[in-house]
């Protein structure tokens, strides 16, 4: 489910000139195969790719959280112990590291256009969810861990949901990645993610912040009984230029949410719009101003992208 942009006014951003990121925890180094830096140096965290992710470390309980990065490939073994390896058996595309949250978030300390991220089951979780224990129930049960009706018929579901804030701590958009599905009217089609699965996070535009939250249909008195964990490698961004100064020579969109057209002033060439996945929906060539006609598209976030003499402008555009 998207959340709609809070637009006051009209903003347009300069294209990103820098290449592209991609956070693949490669850089990092672990004394062995199968294990992982949980923190217990008590550091805080660590760098990958020039993004922070956070740890804490509780050395009474001996216990992490937040992140930790691994290149453990054991699968099959369930429990907490396990709770620092990916369901996929490895990183994304054949590599070694990755991470795992289980409750962090990211600051990326200035905005960054976002572009994908790779995203598999914990082992923990996923085998919490094929089979059950003591607190999580067997995905597609009609019962709970304590083997009563718990009211969902089956129908369970472990889902993930990726929200972007901007440097004000607003909200731009929410991509939502189902990481177990059991609601399908054929049991056939019925999944827990054992793959990496790539997910498309142009939507969520320039972003400070990215918030991770969890949610299931696997409810108990202190909350969710599903593990609160998922694996994470590939995060793919690119540094901002920032937003024109020169405000009179820059390209300029309105109105903005809008329902049908759209006035495009200061372009210079090719005007194009795309909806959230990357795909061009909409194509013209304008010089000066141009009214677009926006009511054929569904309503959605999309983007604009133009040139000025400023250079090449990307606009996110509002559509109700």
């Amino acid at each position: 489910m998207k959340k709609m942009l809070l637009a006051v006014g009209v903003f347009c951003l300069i294209q990103n000139t820098h290449a592209q990121i991609t956070v693949n925890f490669e850089d990092l180094t672990l004394p062995t195969a199968d294990t992982a830096w949980f923190g217990i140096d008590q550091s805080g965290g660590f760098t990958s790719g020039g993004v922070f992710f956070e740890n804490s470390y509780n050395t009474q309980y001996s216990f992490w959280s937040k992140f930790v990065y691994s290149n453990d490939t054991d699968a099959t073994t369930p429990g907490s112990s396990n709770g620092h390896s990916a369901y996929a058996g490895g990183g994304a595309n054949g590599s070694a590291n990755y991470a795992v949250n289980n409750g962090g978030n990211i600051d990326f300390t200035d905005e960054k256009l976002l572009h994908s991220i790779a995203i598999t089951n914990n082992t923990y979780a996923a085998i919490s969810m094929l089979n059950g224990d003591a607190f999580g129930k067997q995905f597609g049960s009609p019962n709970n861990a304590m083997g009563t009706p718990d009211g969902t018929n089956g129908e369970d579901w472990f889902k993930l949901s990726i929200i972007g804030r901007d440097k004000d701590s607003i909200v731009t958009d929410t991509v939502e990645f189902y990481l177990a599905d059991y609601r399908f009217s054929d049991n056939l089609q019925d999944y827990i993610v054992d793959t990496w699965q790539t997910v498309n996070l142009t939507s969520l535009g320039q972003v400070r912040y990215l918030i991770f939250e969890l949610s299931s249909s696997d409810i108990g008195g202190w909350g969710m009984n599903t593990p609160a964990y998922f694996a994470l490698d590939n995060l793919v961004y690119s540094n901002t230029v920032g937003i024109s100064e020169n405000v009179q020579d820059a390209v300029h969109v309105f109105p903005n949410p809008t329902s049908s057209l759209i006035n495009v002033s200061n372009s210079q060439g090719v005007i194009r719009i795309l909806n959230n996945t990357g795909s061009v929906v909409f194509e013209k060539e304008c010089m000066g101003e141009s009214i677009i006609d926006l009511s054929h598209l569904t309503s959605g976030v999309y983007f604009l992208e133009a040139n000025s003499i400023n250079g090449t402008s990307r606009t996110r555009i509002v559509k109700n």
